[in-house]
């Protein structure tokens, strides 16, 4: 029996035919148009799994690229600041050395060096308030909105920020300090013997001031410490006749201390407890706080206006300005190795990100390369691929026109 082929099918398998063909030229031709011989997932399914996971993995190391340039950044201008702060330092520690030489220079001079040192010292506040470039306060912690050290109505600096650290992932198992807390730049320093340092309650109603004092009996501060003490102005009526009057409380157990209640004040006056003494100036008011606290640790603030506090008031006592004096120069010393360790971490930090940020840059190359290896197109196999294409569909179009004409009238 003869196979029989309908005059249906003879004229619709050419047209399915050719509408493949058709789909194959314009599946090549956006290959060529794209570069990329994997456009979708049917076109090789692990293929295309596999370049979802390397871009993937690209944009996360694209990612921790740029946390690096914003740790460097912060970085960079944390150790520029610290450079400065080191210049000045070192300003500073020359004036001590000449201030040392005591007999050779006039009172005039003294307070010259001492004024000298003063201006450093606002030098160095400003420095320790210096911004990234966000505008934040490097050394104020996690309170970057707010100015890291700000003098004190009532005396001396103090720290508006925190112990916070930031921290920025630069990869997937490497996380660094992007800065470093001022408590631990600035305050936190070890003191080469007890020393102390006072501030007024922010409570305080009056204008009274309080020195950071001298240490005039080191031997009394060491067994006085750890306690403390704070000054408490009392109401003038507790003096006949009425007068400022203050009494100096022991903080450990609240005692007043021996022969220090209701003491009539004098501004200036020298008010000395365990072996330290500090003076009060201005107009304090009944109720006003002004505490000393004893410690073996010491702010370069702290100790900066200590020495600048005895070249101007005790260059006429010998024993005790050199003993400042000597006392300040290890303090200095303590200090520039406190900055030049807080420097020294700054730069391992600095040569770790630069590392990790050269072998982030090969993995991304290399994932590129396989990427490139499993989506590119060869462009001579796709072209090549097109032409004899674009030929076998021209064949089957000329047949079909061909035999599309034909019809049964033919063949009789």
């Amino acid at each position: 029996m003869a196979d029989r082929i309908s005059t249906s099918w003879s004229y619709s398998q050419p047209i399915s035919d050719m509408l493949s063909l058709q789909v194959q030229v314009n599946e090549t031709y956006s290959k060529i148009s794209s570069g990329k011989e994997v456009q979708t997932a049917s076109d090789d399914p692990v293929a295309m799994a596999r370049i979802l996971q390397l871009d993937q993995d690209i944009n996360q190391m694209e990612q921790y690229q740029e946390n690096i340039d914003m740790l460097e950044a912060r970085l960079e201008i944390e150790d520029a600041a610290l450079s400065g702060v080191a210049d000045v330092l070192q300003g500073i520690r020359e004036l001590v050395v000449q201030a040392g030489n005591e007999g050779v220079y006039e009172d005039t001079e003294l307070q010259a060096i001492a004024d000298e040192i003063q201006q450093y010292l606002y030098s160095l506040v400003d420095l320790a308030n210096s911004k990234d470039g966000g505008g934040e306060y490097l050394f104020s912690g996690f309170q970057g909105d707010d100015m890291a050290f700000v003098e004190s109505p009532g005396g001396g600096y103090s720290y508006q920020g925190d112990d916070g650290v930031r921290e920025i992932k630069i990869s997937d198992s490497v996380t660094l300090d992007a800065s470093d807390a001022g408590s631990e730049v600035f305050l936190d320093i070890d003191s080469a013997s007890t020393s102390f340092y006072s501030f007024a309650s922010d409570q305080n109603t009056g204008s009274g001031i309080i020195t950071q004092g001298i240490t005039v009996d080191q031997e009394a501060l060491d067994e006085f410490y750890p306690d403390d003490f704070y000054i408490e102005f009392n109401n003038e009526y507790e003096l006949d006749p009425p007068n400022t009057n203050y009494t100096v409380y022991r903080v450990s157990d609240g005692r007043i201390m021996e022969g220090l209640e209701n003491v009539e004040y004098y501004e200036g006056q020298d008010i000395v407890v365990g072996g330290m003494s500090v003076e009060i100036t201005g107009d304090p008011y009944a109720g006003d706080q002004f505490i000393v606290e004893s410690s073996q640790t010491q702010s370069m603030f702290v100790s900066i206006e200590k020495i600048i506090y005895a070249i101007e008031n005790y260059s006429d006592n010998t024993e005790l300005y050199a003993a400042a004096i000597a006392d300040g120069l290890d303090n200095m010393d303590y200090i520039i190795d406190n900055v030049s360790t807080v420097r020294a971490s700054i730069g391992s930090r600095l040569n770790t990100a630069d590392n990790v940020d050269n072998q982030m840059a090969d993995n991304i190359l290399a994932s590129q390369e396989i990427r490139s290896d499993l989506e590119d197109l060869d462009y001579a196999e796709a072209v090549s691929n097109l032409q004899y294409q674009e030929f076998v569909l021209q064949a089957v179009q000329q047949t079909y026109s061909t035999i599309s004409q034909l019809s049964l009238f033919d063949y009789i």
